[in-house]
């Protein structure tokens, strides 16, 4: 029996990324994005639709910020992942989600537009999780404040 539940639950864990190639680096930065998809699938199953239907790809930069590439693939920051912060690292993946699915259905709008709307849905995601770091929060709320203004 403890055999079936080992292999139930290794065929599981192995599917559960099958459509999200995470690049692994070492450092445990696989690791931790995924334990930030499941924080994902575990407080908000419509945001983790929307990441596992626009996102096919996840990998690392070296630039100041995350962001995408290609129409599909998020790209976090080398300063975001060495945080090690499963609550940052889940909302840089619903933040980044967004531009994917905008990209795909080919909206238009402005910079501003759109990255408002990025983090309005990030700070929905945020006051979601329990014990939500306190800078995480004010962090959105003041891109929100900024993306704002025309």
């Amino acid at each position: 029996m403890k055999q079936l539940l080992l292999c139930l639950n290794l065929f599981l864990s192995v599917n559960l990324f099958a459509q999200i190639k995470i690049d692994d680096v070492g450092d445990g930065w696989k690791q931790t994005v995924e334990q930030a998809i499941d924080l994902i699938k575990q407080y908000d199953t419509t945001r983790y639709k929307l990441l596992l239907e626009n996102c096919s790809q996840i990998s690392y930069s070296t630039a100041p910020f995350s962001t995408t590439e290609s129409g599909y693939v998020i790209l976090i920051s080398q300063r975001d992942i060495k945080s090690k912060n499963i609550n940052n690292i889940a909302a840089v993946l619903v933040h980044e989600s967004l531009h994917l699915y905008f990209q795909r259905k080919g909206y238009k709008m402005t910079e501003h537009q759109e990255e408002f709307r990025c983090y309005v849905y990030e700070m929905q995601f945020l006051l979601l999780l329990p014990n939500i770091e306190p800078w995480l929060l004010e962090h959105a709320q003041n891109q929100i404040e900024f993306y704002s203004k025309p």
